[in-house]
């Protein structure tokens, strides 16, 4: 029995609520894909190293002084004089820090998932000034005790070298700890020899291999910091306070510089650590550039617009011909659209995301062109809905492709869909479905 144009409307419309529930389960399969991608990252990052932050190197010159205090014994008699020993520690940065490094980027797969772990190499490079008695001049009884380099790591655990602080009068090794409340993490090296009263300038270098997950930060707590990163990751994200002067990529890698004078920071923020300081940080982040899980997450949410498109396709033609599609149909089209989705992302978890997009395409494409010639009883309008079908597919693969311009992109598509409706049915009577109406 013919079914009535509003009827096979409202039928094809619960049609396609019904297919939107495969379609927002497949959606949550990915959140859930997701999650442990994540999980994943932060399991790697335990047991190898964190996202690292370089703070440093700062020199402490740990001192002794007697500072005088007024002291009442008595709450009505006058105050008198004391003089008390303190100690404290003058901290001094780097009057020039340089730091040249190479980037190796290894993934670490644990099953499905994927990260990555980054190795940096090369040299922290700079030269303190320290002024006579340190900057206390005038204090009583002053005493300088043995200073020493402190190096703030995020997470030392990621060091692989054996660190050694190399200055004119010779090598020291590193130890384990700073030595300070800020930055809490990282080594400390004595440096002995320097003369103090009289003031003191020397040149240091420490070579340094780490290695972290993630990202690498750096404090700019120089009077002039000058960082050159270059490494072989294709899509860095260059982030924090400070953007790079000078920065290419490509797909073979990526190359960064970055100038900071001091005036361009707060160095007390710096130096005491907190939010203020961690703005202040700048370096790169290795993001992947391309998460199957996001852009798999971004084409099911365009799942619903092509069993839409399709079913609307579908009405017109009936409208236009008056041969009907049986709602079964319409169901079963409908269903290895939703399909086409689960597939993708199953795929993309074992041969990337483009391969995966190409052959689920093929693969649905394919099936539907078999059927449609069945269902339509003409090979020629199959391949004509499933042409159309497959520059839907490259429409979409265009949008998760450039995400920039997909709001763009997206739009136009939209808005050629809708002149391409309204111009095919421009002489159609719609009361009579399949009689075009007269020219004027």
């Amino acid at each position: 029995m013919r079914m009535s144009f509003p009827l096979k409307l409202l039928a094809v419309v619960g049609l396609a609520l019904l297919l939107f529930v495969p379609l927002a389960m497949t959606q949550g399969l990915v959140e859930v894909r997701n999650t442990r991608q994540i999980e994943t990252e932060n399991q790697v990052a335990r047991l190898t190293a964190r996202p690292q932050v370089l703070v440093g190197p700062l020199l402490v010159v740990p001192f002794t002084l007697e500072a005088r205090r007024l002291q009442r014994n008595d709450p009505a008699g006058p105050a008198q004089e004391v003089w008390e020993e303190e100690r404290g520690e003058k901290v001094f940065v780097p009057a020039s820090l340089d730091l040249a490094g190479d980037i190796r980027i290894e993934a670490r797969r644990r099953g499905l998932y994927r990260t990555q772990v980054f190795r940096l190499a090369g040299p922290l490079k700079g030269r303190f000034e320290v002024p006579a008695q340190a900057g206390l001049q005038g204090a009583r009884n002053l005493r300088l005790g043995l200073p020493f380099l402190a190096l703030g790591i995020e997470d030392p655990r990621g060091i692989l070298n054996h660190m050694v602080l190399r200055t004119g009068g010779g090598e020291r090794p590193f130890l384990p700890g700073t030595g300070l409340a800020h930055p809490g993490s990282g080594v400390h090296a004595q440096v002995p020899g320097l003369d103090l009263a009289a003031g003191a300038a020397f040149a240091f270098e420490i070579p340094l291999e780490l290695v972290g997950t993630r990202s690498l930060k750096i404090a700019p707590v120089a009077e002039e910091t000058q960082v050159r990163l270059a490494g072989t990751w294709p899509a860095p994200s260059f982030e924090g306070g400070f953007a790079p002067l000078d920065r290419t990529w490509s797909g073979d890698g990526f190359t960064a510089r970055w100038k900071i004078p001091f005036l361009s920071r707060d160095q007390a923020s710096l130096l005491h650590g907190g939010p203020g300081a961690e703005a202040q940080y700048f370096g790169v982040a290795f993001l992947d550039p391309v998460n199957i899980y996001l852009q798999s997450e971004r084409a099911v949410k365009y799942g619903f617009l092509f069993v839409l498109l399709t079913f609307g396709a579908f009405l017109l033609r009936e409208m236009v011909r008056a041969l009907p599609i049986h709602p079964f149909q319409y169901f079963l089209v409908g269903a290895s659209l939703a399909v086409f989705f689960l597939l993708l992302l199953g795929l993309a978890e074992h041969l990337g995301f483009p391969l995966a997009y190409a052959t689920a395409t093929a693969a649905n494409l394919a099936l539907l062109a078999t059927y449609l010639t069945a269902v339509l009883g003409s090979r020629k309008e199959a391949f004509a809905f499933t042409a159309g079908l497959g520059l839907l597919y490259a429409a979409l693969y265009g949008l998760l492709a450039s995400e920039d311009n997909a709001l763009l992109l997206g739009s136009l598509l939209v808005f050629a869909l809708l002149a391409a409706v309204m111009l095919g049915t421009r002489r159609m009577t719609w009361l009579k479905p399949g009689t075009p109406t007269e020219e004027g």
